[in-house]
């Protein structure tokens, strides 16, 4: 070779290495509400570290889960799939067999793969979502709940363990998911990261919010903040953050008693719903600037395969986060009944159905819970007045949308069982229709 075209490959190599990131890395955060977090706009400081890997990234203002809820929500990240269609619809249950993921993906173009979770609610057995990964570490070193039920992991042995993962594994191109469960209920008050709450301004909390809850799940956060700034710290420290793609994010939020309701996973609100989405690319391009249009968690995975030149499939139903804007799109959610702590049947699995469906378009959002709720969250965006008008012509099209999902959802289902049940009998037409569906390839 001679020394004009070595010198020409060398730049074209230097070139290709900062415009493709060199590793990924998913830093999630179980039950984190957004409007929690400084970035966000919060009045409290929480979350000193991930406002500063805000900084350094382009922060989406207005990201949803599909469903609020860690099983789905999680599967939904890594297979861009809502929950009705990779299976994992309810805490204890499982992708289908035939769903590809994320770290499967990766791993076939050379990346480890590693994942770090905290949470008996990720345990593989369970969920099927170490599909992919090299290392699935389930780090569960303590219950919950007095110490009797539901197994976790504290965010200092989670970072540790992901720190030593990292270092073994630093000179190859990474994958790596990491899940701090903090601040899940119940809340634990570290009163190290007590900001004060003798002033509560009303305007930063939905009517009927429970303050003793929201000062412990605060500290919650400032402690898992902590240990997230020093996962980050070794990213720096191995020499991988420059050139790399991170990716903050939370699988769903949480209520204070806001609607008359606790907790996760049954609500459509977006106390439950609205989540951070924090992407640092490499060289931090375009850092420190905001996105204003709804996006999902079901963006992730098509997001990274396109930052990194990489096919997306087809059955993807996420966009890419810097592709052209989708213009009028419309965000589905669905929501389940909670945990399923026994072992159930495929045909189990495939009864289960959502208990409540929604939809977002700009900032009209609909709720179909019996009947149905219509926000404007661009002057009530805590959800307080109930907007919904029939037959409006405006609330007529969203219903219309809505009601043409919910009987997707149905269709899916019910064929899905079909398939199942009695999948040598099915009709060529039939067997067409569920691959239109997704459901099989």
């Amino acid at each position: 070779m001679n020394v004009r075209l070595f010198v020409l490959c060398c730049f074209l190599f230097i070139f290709c290495s900062f415009l493709y990131p060199q590793s990924v890395f998913i830093i999630a955060v179980d039950t984190l509400r957004a409007d929690h977090l400084r970035c966000y706009g919060y009045p409290r400081n929480t979350s000193p570290n991930i406002d500063e890997l805000a900084l350094d990234s382009i922060k989406f203002n207005k990201c949803y889960t599909p469903s609020p809820l860690t099983t789905p929500a999680f599967a939904s990240v890594l297979t861009s799939l809502p929950p009705f269609k990779h299976g994992a619809k309810r805490n204890g249950l499982s992708i289908f067999d035939q769903i590809g993921t994320l770290p499967q993906l990766l791993r076939e173009q050379g990346y480890r793969t590693g994942a770090f979770v905290s949470n008996w609610t990720l345990k593989k057995n369970l969920t099927h979502l170490d599909r992919g990964f090299d290392t699935y570490e389930e780090i569960l070193t303590k219950k919950r709940w007095f110490g009797l039920i539901n197994p976790e992991g504290e965010a200092p042995d989670i970072t540790q363990e992901a720190s030593k993962w990292l270092f073994k594994n630093k000179d190859r191109k990474l994958f790596l998911f990491v899940h701090y469960t903090e601040p899940h209920d119940p809340y634990v008050y570290h009163r190290d990261f007590d900001e004060g709450y003798d002033d509560f301004d009303p305007e930063f909390y939905p009517i009927g919010s429970n303050r003793k809850k929201i000062k412990k799940y605060d500290t919650e956060i400032g402690f898992v903040d902590h240990y997230v700034g020093e996962l980050i710290g070794k990213i720096k420290e191995y020499g991988l953050y420059e050139n790399s793609l991170i990716i903050f994010l939370a699988d769903h939020g949480e209520s204070f008693g806001e609607h008359d309701y606790y907790g996760h996973g049954r609500r459509l609100y977006n106390s439950g719903l609205h989540v951070p989405l924090v992407v640092k690319l490499p060289g931090s391009e375009g850092k420190d600037t905001e996105i204003s249009r709804n996006v999902s968690l079901l963006d992730v995975a098509p997001t990274i395969l396109s930052l990194l030149d990489f096919p997306v499939p087809e059955d993807m139903e996420g966009e890419d986060l810097f592709g052209e804007d989708g213009g009028d799109r419309v965000l589905y959610f669905e929501c389940y009944r909670g945990a399923v702590h026994t072992g159930r049947e495929k045909t189990f699995r495939l009864k289960v159905e959502p208990v409540r469906y929604g939809l977002l378009r700009d900032d009209f959002k609909l709720i179909f819970d019996k009947g149905y709720e219509a926000y404007d969250l661009a002057g009530d965006r805590f959800e307080h007045t109930n907007i919904y008008k029939n037959p409006d012509k405006k609330y007529a099209e969203m219903t219309s949308f809505l009601e043409s999902f919910m009987k997707d959802v149905q269709d899916f289902i019910e064929f899905s069982k079909k398939y199942h049940k009695q999948r040598v009998s099915l009709t060529k037409e039939e067997l067409e229709r569920l691959k239109a569906l997704g459901y099989i390839k």
